[in-house]
């Protein structure tokens, strides 16, 4: 998005929302688990490497807004442990049980009392850390992490279709839910450019994508595990929002793709920063 989308889009959205309670709704988080997009080995790579730049041994990482562990999973493949940490007891609730160096908890980005200080190799959070207190946070990580240690945030923006026809239905219903959306989500949407890390040596990386194809099906969960969908579902119980969203896009596909196609290809550009906690 450019500037003066932001900016429009930052007028209209909302002051008042309690982004402790976002993700509180069960059906809201297993739809979130089933349906949000999954990030590219890529993207995990990309941290793994840099963090090895200045610490090659990857004991702990811990990934604060972990959701239902979309992100966490990806880095149990580098790291002996993996510590998941949400606001949401529903997301935590969702998180795989099967995954033996995976451990998932209800906590805050910015109080993690039950990591010693020092301890940590990679702190990260994916696509949640415009809904944390930043100075406190970054003060947590610092405590947390061992020199030299890393402190990655990352995350992707609005989606986009292949096909503009698509890509417009996107759009309206993105504009539809703008009030609902709370005014720090245009961090992401502006891709973390304002957000400087607390050690001078990091980098920035915006040459990553989350590609694939989207039935309905997907479409459809992937809508409703959107704070904003839920919120106006809620203000709006007398219309079928997810029924309107499908005749909407369902048309659309009918219009652009062959006959019995309901699929669509999308991508979520991908955004990430980096920085190494100085060893000394």
């Amino acid at each position: 998005m450019c500037a003066t989308e932001i900016a429009q889009a930052k007028a209209m959205m909302s002051t008042t929302v309690d982004k402790t309670k976002m993700y509180a709704d069960l059906d809201q988080s297993k739809a979130y688990a089933e349906f949000r997009p999954r990030y590219s080995d890529e993207l995990f790579k990309a941290i793994v490497d840099y963090c090895k730049e200045t610490n090659p041994n990857l004991n702990m990482a811990v990934d604060v807004g972990c959701g239902p562990g979309m992100s966490t999973i990806g880095f149990t493949k580098y790291f002996k442990k993996v510590i998941g940490v949400d606001v949401s007891e529903t997301q935590i609730a969702c998180a795989p049980k099967n995954i033996p160096n995976a451990e998932f908890r209800t906590g805050y980005s910015d109080k993690l009392p039950f990591i010693k200080s020092g301890t940590v190799d990679l702190f990260c959070s994916g696509e949640s850390f415009n809904l944390m207190p930043q100075k406190e946070t970054f003060a947590e990580a610092d405590r947390v992490l061992r020199p030299g240690g890393t402190i990655a945030l990352f995350g992707y923006d609005v989606m986009k279709a292949s096909k503009p026809e698509i890509n417009a239905v996107i759009q309206k219903l993105w504009i539809k839910f703008l009030p609902y959306w709370p005014k720090e989500s245009t961090m992401i949407f502006d891709k973390f450019r304002n957000v400087t890390l607390p050690y001078s040596d990091f980098k920035r990386r915006e040459d990553l994508q989350i590609t694939g194809n989207m039935n309905m099906t997907e479409y459809i969960g992937l809508m409703k595990s959107l704070w904003p969908f839920v919120a106006y579902s809620k203000d709006h119980p007398e219309e079928d929002v997810a029924g309107e969203l499908e005749r909407d896009m369902l048309e659309t596909l009918n219009q652009v793709n062959a006959p019995g196609d309901k699929t669509f290809d999308f991508a979520w550009d991908l955004f990430v920063l980096m920085g190494h906690k100085p060893k000394n």
